[in-house]
């Protein structure tokens, strides 16, 4: 039980006037302030942590695929600049593509600068290379980012990441968009192709088309009644006259 319940408790408040409770009344409303005054303390320090963590700079380093494409990308998804990103592994990097051995070096020094979306790809291989029988790769690494804010002061220090392919390891490899490219295109070829065996193109008059159409055959009606009744049939005949002069020439 608080002091203050304990001395109302002890004291006879029936017999206070108006100085003992406008006294009480201030009490409370000062208590009633400060509990106030705390948690709007609070909600505006999460809310600059959240607009903090909303407007940070935030790297991360995961496996692509592109069909049976295998690389390793850097990506600052976050919606500020990092700088001087620093990258390491647990092990050293090996890569299983012959043609290109991709060049490593560029995690030996901070990387300068990375603009929000900024992305960095390095070729590893491809899946069946990873995964055949006797291959001496590792599938998995553990990844270390280091970075700071646009203006350096704001140091990160992100959580270890975990590069891991054996979850892939018996998964198909997404459909590559250039296939579906390659369908729409069969089948616009396919549409010309019946359009030329009926003699060319129809043309088909539109929704639009048709309704100009009507309006102006309604515009006409209307405004041949006007003719008839200001000078009769000699002004319909010239209104008619020059109507089709203007349409023909």
């Amino acid at each position: 039980m608080s002091e203050l319940a304990t001395t109302l408790l002890l004291m006879d408040v029936t017999k206070w006037g108006a100085a003992e409770w406008a006294a009480f009344g201030a009490v409370g409303a000062v208590v009633v302030y400060i509990v106030l005054g705390v948690i709007a303390l609070r909600q505006l320090g999460e809310s600059r942590r959240l607009r903090e963590l909303e407007h940070r700079p935030y790297v991360l380093v995961d496996w692509y695929f592109k069909g049976f494409f295998v690389a390793l990308e850097v990506r600052n998804i976050g919606r500020t600049p990092a700088r001087d990103v620093r990258v390491t592994f647990d092990k050293p990097l090996q890569a299983t593509v012959k043609a290109r051995v991709p060049d490593f070096s560029i995690f030996e020094s901070p990387i300068p600068l990375m603009a929000p979306g900024r992305v960095i790809r390095l070729p590893m291989g491809t899946g069946p290379e990873f995964f055949k029988d006797g291959a001496d790769v590792p599938l998995s690494y553990s990844a270390h980012v280091k970075y700071t804010d646009m203006t350096g002061k704001q140091e990160y220090d992100d959580p270890p990441l975990l590069l891991d392919l054996e979850p892939y390891k018996h998964t198909t490899a997404p459909r590559d968009n250039a296939a579906e490219l390659v369908d729409a295109v069969r089948n616009v070829r396919d549409t010309l192709n019946k359009w030329n065996s009926h003699n060319g193109l129809k043309v088909v008059s539109t929704d639009r088309l048709r309704y100009d159409r009507r309006e102006e055959r309604w515009d006409h009606f209307y405004e041949a009644r006007r003719m008839i009744r200001e000078g009769g049939v000699k002004r319909l005949w010239q209104f008619e006259t020059e109507r089709l002069k203007r349409r023909f020439g």
